[in-house]
């Protein structure tokens, strides 16, 4: 399934908010609106799904359909990237930040669209139930015949168009800020004992540059690398999730991206705990991922950017 299989916005939107106010989703779900974000929610087991409702015939839904979903997101760290500014409304960023999505799209008058290929598989399975509305009930609720208060409340919408902009400017300004900000020493060797064993034991037999990124804790490979057999990728990618985690501090925190370097059978490892060196090529990191990282740190070790983010 792709985004653009998904039901119309105002067909989902109102099937949707009428099943929720006659309480005949299917049992054990959950169901919540909120009448100043305009956002229904749903929740089944460890699925669930949010859709705002944006004014000009708008609509963002995200949610997680199964864990088999997952694994889309976090190969693309940022699920809006790519993304037009009015879908990333506060809303839906703060949901974003509570709990990691493995799915979103957002519709317009040229119907839905992801920036991920792949991500709805599984999701049809979740929406189908939502689409089960009386059509006699939603097309009174659409035409704001509903009597039910719930029901009035959801022909609003949320006018969110600067919220988005708003943040891709503040994420471009911290990682320009990112840019400039020079690395406070650690005291780190350039040639970790795990890494030069790896070398030895591997014998890739080539030079190579490979870095990672971090997300919440989690290494993210920035691309592939296909010149490295797969099982010496692992065991690299196994390497450098041990070294994020020895040589994280507790007040000083850990790094945000690195690249490994391998040149004339020497190997050696950048880190960059504060700032985006020129060796990073990469998207920057969310500005979820950097408010995550940032916490785990005592104040006075704490980039001046870091005082940019959004709490």
């Amino acid at each position: 399934m792709e985004a653009d299989d998904l039901a119309s916005a105002d067909d989902l939107w109102w099937s949707w908010a009428v099943l929720g106010d006659d309480d005949r989703l299917p049992e054990g779900a959950g169901f919540e609106f909120d009448p100043e974000e305009h956002v229904l929610s749903y929740a089944i087991g460890p699925s669930w799904a949010c859709m705002q409702r944006i004014g000009g015939g708008r609509a963002v839904i995200w949610g997680l359909a199964s864990d088999s979903t997952r694994d889309a997101i976090s190969q693309h760290l940022d699920p809006l990237e790519g993304a037009p500014d009015w879908a990333s409304s506060n809303a839906v960023w703060r949901s974003i930040r509570a709990t990691r999505p493995g799915f979103l799209a957002w519709h317009s008058r040229d119907g839905w669209d992801t920036s991920t290929t792949g991500m709805f598989d599984g999701v049809i399975d979740l929406i189908t139930p939502l689409l089960r509305a009386d059509p006699h009930a939603v097309a009174q609720a659409r035409a704001g015949e509903a009597g039910s208060e719930m029901l009035r409340s959801a022909q609003g919408v949320a006018h969110v168009a600067a919220q988005g902009a708003i943040r891709k400017r503040l994420k471009s300004q911290i990682h320009r800020q990112m840019r400039d900000t020079a690395e406070r020493d650690r005291g780190l060797p350039d040639r970790p004992t795990l890494l030069a064993r790896w070398l030895r034991v591997s014998e890739p037999g080539i030079n190579f540059e490979h870095s990672v990124v971090v997300d919440e804790g989690e290494l993210v490979a920035l691309g592939d690398a296909p010149w490295l057999p797969e099982a010496l990728q692992v065991s690299l990618m196994n390497i450098l999730r041990e070294l994020h985690r020895d040589e994280a501090g507790e007040e000083s925190g850990a790094w945000i991206a690195a690249q490994v370097r391998v040149a004339q059978g020497r190997i050696t490892l950048a880190r960059a705990f504060d700032s985006l060196p020129a060796w990073y090529t990469g998207s920057g990191p969310t500005l979820r991922a950097l408010t995550w990282e940032m916490q785990q740190r005592a104040i006075a070790w704490r980039p001046a950017w870091a005082s940019l983010l959004p709490v």
